[in-house]
């Protein structure tokens, strides 16, 4: 059995390049590594991109929180059985965003009354009930940190990567770190904070080895079973 690994944090914080690098390193140690995102390609999973994602970088409106969340839930969902599928047979599956990218990007912007609080613990709720329904798990997050407005620096110029959420003011995605951050004390031992200034040598070398560590782990625990 492989493990599953996420990849999170504002768009322009590496994460796809570092991505190609850590899948060239590992493959090269022999290692058979897939790489994937959410939403996925399937017909839901291309509207949610246009949709949701591409909503008001146009004139299209954006759907609300909830609306958002049943769509990505669903989406993943579905995404998930074909995941444990090819986990039996790959040793690693990196996906860029999951679970903590609905969370922190549903909830950016809200206010602090009654209905924004149980708005944010009911999109955890449902995060985590898919995950227990499905007896699924998350090896490992590593959340790439970084400011927003150096992100968005790195993002002028990518005209094709501009969508709803990139069209967004500043506050926007200083609200969406913090919810990353604070999804990071939560959850303490699956999420791995990432300095996203390093160079992407320097973080692709970060996470092999911490991957290299859980699949060393793995065998221990596989050879125990035994």
């Amino acid at each position: 059995m492989g493990i599953f690994i996420t990849l999170e944090g504002i768009d322009g914080s590496g994460k796809t390049t570092v991505s190609k690098m850590l899948r060239k390193r590992l493959e090269e140690d022999g290692y058979e590594i897939l790489l994937i995102k959410e939403p996925t390609e399937t017909p839901l999973g291309k509207f949610i991109r246009s949709g949701v994602l591409g909503a008001g970088s146009g004139s299209a409106k954006a759907p609300d929180a909830m609306t958002a969340l049943f769509l990505f839930s669903a989406d993943r969902t579905v995404h998930i059985d074909e995941i444990k599928e090819k986990l039996n047979y790959l040793d690693i599956i990196i996906c860029d965003r999951f679970i903590d990218s609905t969370y922190a990007y549903q909830t950016a912007g809200l206010n602090n009354t009654a209905e924004d609080e149980d708005l944010k613990n009911f999109i955890l709720y449902v995060n985590e009930f898919i995950l227990k329904q499905k007896k699924f798990s998350i090896d490992r997050t590593y959340l790439f940190d970084l400011k927003p407005e150096t992100a968005l620096s790195r993002l002028n110029g990518r005209v094709d990567k501009i969508d709803g959420f990139d069209s967004r003011p500043q506050d926007f995605f200083n609200s969406v770190r913090n919810n990353y951050l604070c999804l990071s004390e939560k959850y303490k031992r699956r999420i791995k904070i990432i300095d996203a200034l390093a160079p992407p040598e320097k973080i692709a070398g970060e996470i092999k080895g911490d991957i290299l560590k859980m699949l060393e782990k793995n065998k221990m625990i596989d050879k125990s079973d035994k």
